[in-house]
């Protein structure tokens, strides 16, 4: 029963191994999408290019930000 076990886990393991790559690479082209949408939105708004820029930077959830968070909560 433990072997199974322990299988098991060596498989969910290496299939999420497998996978995050993908994910990661897929939610930086969605994040970067959406962050150009944003400026673009900003910039019919009516506000400059510069404050635009800015604005677009701080757009939310950075992969930086999650490797924090996960850093800091060990």
């Amino acid at each position: 029963m433990a072997f199974w076990f322990t299988l098991k886990t060596a498989l969910i393991g290496f299939g999420l191994l497998t996978r995050v790559p993908g994910y990661l690479i897929q939610w930086r082209f969605k994040r970067g999408n959406a962050k150009n949408q944003f400026k673009k939105e900003l910039l019919s708004a009516g506000i400059s290019h510069k404050e635009a820029r800015e604005l677009a930077d701080l757009y939310p959830f950075k992969m930086n930000d999650f490797v924090a968070l996960a850093r800091s909560s060990n």
